[in-house]
């Protein structure tokens, strides 16, 4: 799985995220960071939707060399089952970061193989991770 880098910057910017999911399914997001082997809750969504709207990261001095893993778990059992392959190829999910340096690819978009489904086809499992760097 290949992961992306966002380049944060040397200021003392905030940097920021926003996620959102297109889908028909009922959809939970986490997001993590991991600095130097630490983990932090840095939001998860309420809504059923998925959607994390726009939460602080921290500032670039402090998050050079971390990443930042966001998992969206998404429930299919309300969906007809007919439909459960179609919602598992049509998933999109936009990652937007902000307070970086410019000019960077904006929204990060969830990668085909970024995203697996349970054995039933019932929950689809998003995993995407993005680097934090300096350049």
């Amino acid at each position: 799985m290949e992961i992306e880098n966002y380049f944060i910057g040397k200021n003392k910017k905030e940097i920021f995220i926003t996620v959102t999911v297109s889908t028909h399914g009922i959809a939970v997001t986490e997001v993590k960071l991991i600095i130097n082997g630490s983990i932090f809750n840095k939001g998860a969504s309420t809504n059923g939707a998925g959607l994390i709207s726009r939460t602080s990261l921290g500032f670039a001095s402090q998050l050079d060399g971390g990443t930042i893993k966001i998992e969206t778990d998404i429930v299919l059992t309300k969906i007809p089952k007919s439909a459960w392959g179609s919602c598992f190829e049509n998933l999109q999910i936009h990652y937007y970061l902000e307070g970086g340096e410019p000019d960077q690819k904006n929204p990060f978009e969830l990668l085909s193989a970024e995203k697996k489904k349970s054995s039933s086809g019932e929950t689809i499992i998003a995993t995407k991770r993005i680097n934090l760097v300096n350049r």
